[in-house]
């Protein structure tokens, strides 16, 4: 939005200049119609001036004006010309030209007050407003400039509409843009449907935006190119239009293959379409382009890891282990191992992943590991220690049972066993095997 008031102001400062110069050609113009006192003065006031003096025609007006009587006021009887609206208009070109704004709007103010209909009057106090950052009524006194011209242009149209969205007063904006646009469809510039769109965005109105931003961003250039593209990229996103989205950010990686942000982009598109293998694709070629953030590092670890390739994954787990240690990484890691058919390679993780924290669930892994590994023994005694140290062991105590079972240690299995039938969830499984138990034993005994 600052570019839009900074080039705002560039052109009203052009503006303000092209009418302290006017005033000459329209002072010239009237010169039959005002009291011969001001006249007189407006004369030495243009001499003074055209040779870049401009503190000493201040004092000149000045002056002159202090002459009046103490009661008079902008709009009193003033047949000597005090008061009069080229007098006021031509101190506050002065003021301004040396600076001192909020001075120069009190003369442009009285000399609308006594010519409402003075169209540079309204635009110099406009732009004074502007500058102290009133911007809601340098919007109300452009209008008045713009209403009160003889030759209307849309350009003080624009800046009136600026204004009022400078000011927050959305609404004034709207109306004034949209008179503008329906007047002058064929003198509209680039920059205004700029202002436009943007605003369309701020009042929750992108339908009304895209045909403006899709003109935008096909033919400005330069620096703000990429950010009127990315505007209307996420602009397809966010009204859900799949089709538009894909096909756009496609062209711009077209475009420019090597920008981060269009594969970026492109990534959660796929992502929300559960397009995961495209979206692998897209997250890869990002990390070819730039360092991937901790986050998109762990979203290609996963993509990975998800679609089938565990052997890849195990690299990006290894490098953000490497990074930062974290119980989840570690978790997926050892998952990774193991879809490679490498328990070894998982259970030296697991180690490790114990020394940096004592996860339950990552010793629950290992002793699933030994089990299956038909290191029976090793498996009881973790399970065992795991047991002590939960509070509702009933499942850590029904793996401790079948690993003493495949140990052929009855007395070890009964107890874990009945250890693990306290818990309602484990007590059938328990109490199914504690019944073999006593099967076994019973048959060892008649035999």
């Amino acid at each position: 939005m600052g570019r839009f008031f900074k080039l705002a102001y560039i052109i009203l400062f052009c503006t303000v200049f092209f009418y302290i110069t006017q005033s000459i050609t329209v002072y010239a113009r009237d010169t039959g119609k005002i009291p011969y006192s001001v006249s007189r003065i407006l004369f030495k006031t243009q001499q003074l001036l055209a040779k870049d003096k401009t503190s000493e025609a201040l004092k000149l007006l000045e002056d002159f004006q202090a002459k009046q009587p103490a009661d008079l006021k902008p709009g009193g009887k003033d047949p000597v010309g005090y008061q009069h609206y080229y007098i006021n208009f031509n101190i506050g070109n002065c003021l301004l030209t040396l600076g001192n704004i909020k001075k120069a709007s009190t003369f442009y103010r009285a000399a609308v007050t006594n010519n409402p209909d003075f169209t540079p009057a309204w635009l110099n106090l406009a732009k004074c407003y502007y500058d102290l950052e009133d911007y809601n009524e340098a919007g109300k006194c452009f209008l008045k400039g713009y209403e009160t011209a003889e030759n209307k242009t849309p350009e003080v149209l624009y800046y009136s509409a600026v204004s009022f969205m400078a000011a927050g007063n959305n609404k004034k904006s709207l109306e004034i843009f949209e008179n503008l646009f329906a007047k002058y469809n064929d003198k509209i510039k680039l920059e205004w449907k700029q202002a436009l769109a943007q605003l369309y965005l701020s009042t929750g109105r992108a339908l009304k935006a895209l045909p403006y931003l899709e003109e935008i961003a096909a033919k400005v250039s330069g620096k703000s190119r990429k950010k009127w593209q990315k505007i209307l990229l996420y602009q397809y996103i966010s009204l859900n239009m799949k089709s538009k989205s894909l096909k756009y950010a496609t062209f711009l990686i077209n475009e420019d293959p090597v920008e981060p942000e269009w594969w970026k982009i492109l990534l959660h598109i796929h992502l929300t379409d559960n397009r995961y293998r495209d979206a692998l694709s897209a997250l890869t070629i990002l990390s070819y382009i730039r360092e991937l953030t901790l986050q998109e590092k762990k979203l290609l670890a996963d993509l990975n890891m998800n679609l089938g390739i565990p052997a890849q994954a195990v690299n990006y787990y290894e490098e953000l282990i490497l990074e930062k240690k974290d119980s989840k990484i570690y978790e997926k890691l050892i998952s990774a191992c193991l879809a490679l058919h490498k328990p070894d390679k998982a259970l030296e993780i697991i180690d490790h992943a114990l020394k940096y924290k004592k996860e339950k669930k990552i010793c629950m892994l290992k002793g699933r590991i030994l089990f299956e590994q038909e290191k029976y023994k090793e498996a009881y005694k973790l399970y065992q220690r795991i047991a002590k140290e939960m509070p509702h062991p009933g499942y850590p105590w029904l793996m401790a049972g079948y690993a003493a079972w495949h140990m052929k240690d009855l007395n070890k299995a009964e107890y874990a066993f009945k250890s693990a039938a306290r818990y309602p969830k484990y007590k059938k499984k328990a109490e199914k095997v504690i019944n073999s138990i006593k099967k076994r034993r019973a048959g060892a005994k008649s035999g």
